[in-house]
């Protein structure tokens, strides 16, 4: 591809979410531990686990999340079976993420 030409993926859509949060380091470890094994006991994905960090990967999706002090971030790409549930799928994981950080 030539420099300067827009990039087109076509296969891919991405889901973004961040929340902020006032968890303790150890509090943090323990919901990193829990969405570690949710993504990989419900949704058989392989799971890469260090310090504030994940790296997922499964059938149809790939993705990542990143807990510092303050904020929690999350990203996932949908492959294209999964582009046309995006909507719910966001829903989803934003229900799941405010489950984990405590949020009502």
């Amino acid at each position: 591809m030539k420099q300067g030409q827009p990039q087109f993926d076509f296969c891919m859509s991405d889901i973004h979410l961040s929340r902020s949060h006032a968890l303790t380091p150890e509090q943090r470890e323990q919901v990193m531990s829990a969405l570690a094994q949710y993504l990989t006991d419900t949704l058989n994905a392989k799971v890469e686990h260090k310090t504030g960090h994940l790296a997922f990967k499964g059938k149809g999706f790939s993705g990542h999340v990143a807990l510092d002090p303050c904020t929690v971030e999350g990203s996932v790409r949908l492959g294209l079976m999964m582009k046309p549930m995006k909507g719910i799928i966001t829903k989803e994981i934003g229900k799941v993420l405010d489950q984990y950080l405590g949020a009502s």
